[in-house]
């Protein structure tokens, strides 16, 4: 039987103790140990995966190949946050710790940014206004071509119903001869049946996916060299 927990219980705690001493020949155990011997909430599953990683790199630490400095973990730590929480991340990361919000010397820590990441922010953005543009002139061009097919399905439509008097008209209910977006799971079976009878349906509206125009100007600013948030280049 698994035990039930919640993070109240705080357990996890002893999780993070025991991953602080973890070895490569305990590591195996300690991993199923979390993995099979609880039943996990929302919030205890996310300790589990956190505790896991921890114990594997104390435990890969303490092997002949390994012994890391000081530097050397801290670069692990960013690879870990990058790989795992933000792989597609352009631009850097920052990591502030609040504690130096207890000391003068690190004021510049909270309102700059680096020269090298303004630059990468920069040709971030003049990136992404390129490809919105792409994006909107793409969505012209399905607009035109959804518009053509249109006019033909108000045609087709007419002889459809016809055929189909079982049907309600689309002048009556046009949802009905929309294709379906979220639903609960009778309507998406009800849907599927529409499908599967060669229903006709009414020409799916494009999206247009480029970005909101605020953000594009947001975006035009940081070409523009105007350093956004009231931040200011490092000395």
């Amino acid at each position: 039987m698994k035990q039930v927990i919640t993070e109240e219980m705080k357990i996890h705690e002893e999780w993070y103790k025991e991953a602080a001493d973890m070895t490569m020949e305990k590591l195996p155990e300690f991993l199923r140990h979390l993995t099979e011997d609880y039943q996990h909430d929302y919030g205890t599953i996310c300790h589990a995966l956190s505790a896991g990683a921890v114990a594997t790199a104390w435990a890969m630490d303490k092997t002949p190949c390994a012994g890391i400095t000081g530097f050397q973990a801290g670069f692990v730590m960013w690879g870990f946050i990058q790989h795992w929480q933000y792989p597609h991340n352009c631009c850097g990361l920052r990591l502030l710790d609040m504690d130096n919000l207890l000391y003068p010397q690190y004021e510049d820590k909270f309102h700059t940014i680096s020269r090298d990441t303004w630059e990468k922010v920069q040709k971030e953005a003049a990136e992404r206004i390129a490809e919105s543009r792409r994006q909107h002139e793409n969505y012209l061009l399905k607009m035109e071509q959804y518009k053509k097919e249109m006019e033909q399905f108000l045609v087709n439509v007419k002889q459809f119903e016809l055929q189909h008097p079982e049907y309600p008209k689309y002048e009556d209910n046009p949802e009905f001869y929309q294709h379906l977006g979220a639903g609960t799971v009778e309507q998406h079976e009800e849907y599927q049946k529409k499908v599967e009878s060669g229903f006709l349906f009414e020409p799916r509206k494009p999206y247009d996916t480029s970005a909101h125009a605020a953000v594009m100007q947001h975006w035009k600013d940081i070409v523009d060299g105007k350093i956004p948030f009231g931040l200011r280049l490092e000395d």
